[in-house]
């Protein structure tokens, strides 16, 4: 799988958790959601703030 296919699979992945998380109540607008991520070889920790 190329890489920016793995990129683009991640996103996809990360939005329908965040719209599980809104959706369920969890996730509130203007949240900040810490994200750990796999991606390649390395780990990625981010930090993303919900906008509405």
């Amino acid at each position: 799988m190329l890489l920016s296919q793995k990129v683009q699979q991640n996103k996809s992945v990360l939005k329908v958790a965040l719209d599980h998380g809104k959706a369920s109540g969890v996730i509130k607008p203007h949240d900040r959601v810490v994200v750990c991520q796999k991606v390649g070889d390395a780990s990625v920790v981010k930090i993303i703030e919900l906008e509405d």
